[in-house]
Formats: structure tokens, C-alpha cells, sequence
């Protein structure tokens, strides 16, 4: 797989690996109940280019829905060895990243198998009450010798509450300063843009 996170930090010890999952399931509805959503072509493909530019390993689809794992795989193929690859070797690149898993638990059984280590899984939601730690707390986390972080996003409206409960680290919605300086607090970020914004937090030049 191509990587591009073999830089090392200050120390000269090598950062910690971060990788992406974004679930369809379990995840809920306006009206709170659990259930699966659809898989978004533009979602993997933007998630995927972003993920390549801040340095992700992975890009995890999880989706219990046998032909939306197929489906992933099929888009894979096109960017990575069919025609797509040869029309647009940039794709490719972020493309050969993304996989398809049945759960979370197994995307996080992946990483521990590949890196060896099991991942820390931190979450972000639109709706995180009591989350325990800040942005600039995790950019630090990564900039040091650690496990693996696998840091999750959500579809439909949100993740199931048991996956929040499931992760070892809760971090803060994703709001504008006008919204938590008194604004009228829309929030209502599509998970590609929240994606990009939390990459180039824990990421992004400063």
C-alpha cells in the first residue's frame, strides 16, 4: 500500500498511523432509531484524496450490506487497476486506501493485524455532549511515538450511541467561533467537509 506518513517527528521517532473509518451502520435516523444508510460515491472518493493529502493510511468503509462492500470494492478496482487508473494517477493514489469492512470491530481488528498494534478509536459527532478530549489534545497525541488511531465519522444523522460508547476518545463537534461565541448554532456539516476540517486540525501546517 502506498504510504506517506514514514516521516518522523521532531524526536526522530515516527508519528502515530492514522487511519479513517466512516460508518453506515450503526447509525441513526432524525428520529434516533438505528439503522443503515447508503453508500455515497463522492463520500469515498473526497474523503479518500483528503485522508492521502493529510497522511491517513486507510480509509475504512463500514457497512454490513454485502453488495455496498462489493460496491466499494468494484470503485476501488476502476481507480486503482481498471480505466480510471490510467485517466487519473492522483486518484489512484487516495483510491488504493480504501477498503470495505462488515463493522467497526473489524476495521479495528484490521489495523491491529497490519500495524500490529490495536488502534485508540476516537469519534467526533454533530451532537457530543461530554467529549474528553479537546482537537489540539489529539494533534499533540499524534505527533508522538503511540498506537494507531482509527478516528471515525458518522452518515445519516449521526453515530449510534453505542459507538460512541465504544470508543476510547470523544471529541468535540466541529463548530464555527460565531456558533460558541452566540450565534444561531446551525451545525450541519456534510461528512466530507467535517472530515477535511478535522484533518487539517490534527494535521494541517501551523
Amino acid at each position: 500500500m502506498d504510504s506517506s506518513s514514514d516521516a518522523q517527528g521532531d524526536d526522530g521517532a515516527a508519528p502515530v498511523r492514522l487511519h479513517l473509518a466512516l460508518v453506515h451502520h450503526p447509525c441513526v435516523d432524525r428520529q434516533g432509531r438505528e439503522y443503515t444508510t447508503a453508500l455515497t460515491n463522492v463520500d469515498l472518493h473526497d474523503i479518500a484524496r483528503s485522508g492521502r493529502t493529510y497522511g491517513a493510511e486507510t480509509l475504512l468503509v463500514v457497512t454490513p450490506i454485502t453488495l455496498q462492500q462489493r460496491m466499494v470494492g468494484e470503485v476501488v478496482r476502476h481507480w486503482t487497476l481498471g480505466e480510471g487508473a490510467h485517466k487519473n494517477d492522483r486518484r489512484a493514489s487516495a483510491m488504493c486506501r480504501v477498503e470495505a469492512s462488515a463493522s467497526l470491530e473489524d476495521a479495528v481488528a484490521a489495523i491491529t493485524a497490519r500495524d500490529g498494534a490495536r488502534p485508540l478509536v476516537a469519534v467526533t459527532s454533530a451532537q457530543m455532549p461530554h467529549p474528553d478530549l479537546d482537537w489540539p489534545g489529539l494533534r499533540d497525541r499524534l505527533a508522538r511515538p503511540g498506537a494507531p488511531l482509527l478516528l471515525v465519522f458518522g452518515t445519516g444523522w449521526g453515530l449510534a450511541p453505542r459507538v460512541l460508547e465504544y470508543a476510547d476518545l470523544r471529541l468535540p463537534a466541529l463548530y464555527a467561533e460565531r456558533a460558541l461565541a452566540g450565534g444561531d448554532g446551525y451545525n450541519h456539516l456534510s461528512v466530507r467537509a467535517a472530515a477535511a476540517i478535522a484533518l487539517d486540525r490534527l494535521r494541517g501546517a501551523r
